[in-house]
């Protein structure tokens, strides 16, 4: 089962991961955005932002759903 959306803490790259590839809404401690989940690994994720990649730490998220 995919999870729909990943709160803080619970935001780890282990539940990220069934999130690859989604279009996702992210909510970080600095802003919130629309992307696609391309990567995670054990302290960061990679989104891509209308044309900008994005890497975060991990910590900085604070919730990620399925857009």
């Amino acid at each position: 089962m995919t999870p729909t959306v990943v709160e803080s803490p619970a935001v780890t790259a282990r539940v990220l991961r069934p999130l690859l590839g989604a279009s996702v809404i992210v909510h970080t401690t600095t802003s919130l955005w629309r992307g696609t989940l391309l990567s995670c690994v054990k302290d960061s994720a990679w989104f891509v932002v209308d044309d900008a990649d994005v890497v975060v730490h991990v910590h900085e998220l604070v919730s990620v759903r399925v857009a």
